[in-house]
């Protein structure tokens, strides 16, 4: 994924529970190189939201980010700090449960599924090349992201469900 990264050139999506990959040092300097040449956007679940607390009712105890304020301490907030200053960086927290992360770089759509008893991590990785059926419906469903994450605010129908994509602001 890293190498995937170091070479995009279009755009770099990042959806998941919490990515706590990213905010490693090796992440941490490929995104802060990257976020020169292309928008990178990552996309995790808001550690306060009733969502995320079911999720880790039915995660392997390995999962250890189920304490929102170690997560935001340990993970959320270093990602933010490092990247607060790139103007084409972006962090953004959603509020609904989710079944499988995805990670779009260019035109390659790399998918990771959320199982019971599972990370996300321990699960298959499958990867889907424009062109396809597969990698239709999951750049598709970043596209949702970006637009319920538009500066505008949520569209109808999901403002009234509740549902909500916004920039993490380092809190």
């Amino acid at each position: 994924m890293i190498t995937r990264i170091r070479h995009a050139r279009s755009r770099v999506n990042l959806f998941g529970l919490t990515r706590n990959f990213y905010a490693g040092d090796d992440a941490l300097d490929v995104f802060t190189s990257k976020a020169a040449d292309v928008p990178v956007r990552v996309y995790v679940m808001d550690p306060d939201c009733a969502s995320q607390r079911d999720r880790y009712r039915i995660e392997p105890s390995a999962a250890s980010m189920e304490d929102p304020e170690r997560y935001t301490r340990e993970i959320l907030r270093p990602l933010y700090e490092a990247t607060k200053d790139l103007p084409d960086f972006g962090i953004y927290l959603y509020n609904f449960p989710v079944s499988f992360a995805i990670e779009e770089v260019d035109d390659v759509c790399r998918v990771m599924f959320y199982g019971h008893g599972k990370r996300g991590t321990d699960g298959p990785i499958l990867t889907f090349g424009e062109g396809t059926d597969y990698h239709a419906y999951f750049a598709d469903q970043i596209r949702w992201l970006e637009r319920l994450a538009a500066p505008e605010g949520t569209p109808e129908p999901w403002k009234s469900k509740g549902i909500q994509v916004h920039p993490y602001q380092g809190q």
